[in-house]
């Protein structure tokens, strides 16, 4: 009898857990990659109308709300402009991790993002020229690395000119191997 009641505890606590793990789950999956691309733009200041059509033809809906989410945060780009790089890229998580590394690292930590704008475009600061050489760039996360490292570099202490230097090497580098016809 003492068997029996363990075994009818056991199998209604079961059913408490299943119930409460069905409610849970339901709740959950309620809200679809769609509805969180959506609350996070709009909560990072995106307009509702640009949110839904960015959300609606993104490829991955979260991917490119966590890139918007990701600069606009943790820099002084706005919301828009962030919206527009990570939803032109192919890799939109890899393009927010670029703009922020470089910021937090090159730009903030030597508080060169307040300097003058880039030479030759008065409209450019260097964080926007961050934004787009890492949207330019096919693989962000080696151009915020190539970045860095050169900018560690107290020959190249400039952080624009290792900005342009890391993504014209991503060209193929004909200087170094010429080619014999």
């Amino acid at each position: 009898m003492n068997n029996l009641l363990k075994l009818a505890t056991i199998t209604i606590s079961g059913a408490f857990s299943l119930a409460n793990f069905a409610f849970f789950s339901n709740s959950v999956k309620a809200e679809n990659q769609f509805d969180v691309c959506l609350r996070e733009l709009t909560a990072s200041g995106v307009t509702v109308e640009d949110a839904q059509t960015g959300c609606a033809d993104a490829l991955v809906p979260r991917e490119l709300s966590s890139c918007v989410t990701n600069i606009s945060q943790s820099t002084s780009i706005s919301a828009k402009d962030a919206l527009t790089s990570c939803y032109q890229v192919r890799r939109p998580v890899d393009l927010g991790n670029c703009v922020v590394s470089i910021n937090n690292t090159v730009l903030t930590a030597s508080n060169k993002n307040t300097q003058a704008k880039v030479e030759g475009d008065n409209s450019q600061s260097p964080l926007m020229m961050a934004l787009s050489t890492c949207q330019a760039s096919l693989l962000p996360t080696r151009q915020s690395e190539c970045v860095i490292a050169l900018s560690r570099t107290p020959q190249a202490s400039n952080p624009v000119k290792a900005m342009e230097t890391c993504l014209s090497a991503e060209d193929f580098p004909r200087d170094l191997f010429p080619s014999y016809n």
